[in-house]
């Protein structure tokens, strides 16, 4: 991050205390992003110091790590955590419930199936079964968008950084959703530098445009 001077009339910053909402907005976009050692920071400006935003990746997935019993079945039910009509693959072989032969779930019985199963089907309740090793992790992907919640800092803006589960580099978190407005980390403004925030006063670079 480049480092900027504190004394404001001589090295060229303009405070925002005044002016805090034309201090936030860069180019007249209160979304953009600045690139820190080539990853992007997304800042969204003009809001509440100290409150919550909620940005929504109607493209990411959610991961679920299912367990396959000692007869390799693992059973995936509906939840309002991760809906069956979200699910889109399990160990990577891509699920289509559709296509899904429907069969009912046999017991376990000291590691053996009453009746033998070879390929993932679905109960007539709809549940679906995957079928694998046995006593072995595996890893369930869900579409559906996720939501991640962030803290505005207070000079009144959010700088969101990516992180493991929101990658921006991943293409399923490159678009997002704010305040009923659709982004995309490719196609937003770029602003360099970016705005500082110390001790609760906001300084925008001068060079910034007016």
């Amino acid at each position: 991050m480049k480092k900027f001077p504190v004394r404001l009339g001589v090295l060229g910053l303009t405070t925002a205390i005044a002016l805090p909402v034309m201090a936030q907005t860069f180019n007249g976009n209160d979304v953009y992003k600045v690139m820190r050692n080539g990853t992007p920071q997304v800042i969204v400006g003009n809001l509440t110091p100290g409150s919550r935003l909620t940005m929504t990746y109607p493209e990411a997935t959610t991961t679920r790590r299912v367990t396959t019993n000692s007869c390799g079945l693992a059973v995936l039910r509906d939840s309002n955590a991760n809906s069956l009509s979200n699910l889109v693959s399990i160990n990577s072989n891509t699920i289509n419930q559709a296509a899904l032969p429907t069969q009912l779930l046999p017991r376990c019985v000291n590691g053996v199936l009453e009746e033998a199963r070879t390929e993932t089907f679905k109960t007539g309740t709809g549940d679906v079964v995957f079928v694998g090793t046995p006593n072995t992790v595996f890893e369930a992907i869900y579409a559906g968008g996720r939501d991640r919640n962030v803290t505005v800092n207070a000079c009144g803006f959010a700088a969101i950084n990516g992180t493991g589960a929101f990658d921006w580099a991943d293409s399923n978190n490159q678009a997002f959703t704010f305040n009923g407005n659709t982004y995309d980390i490719n196609t937003l403004p770029t602003a360099d530098p970016e705005p500082i925030c110390r001790t609760g006063n906001l300084y925008k670079p001068a060079s910034w445009p007016n």
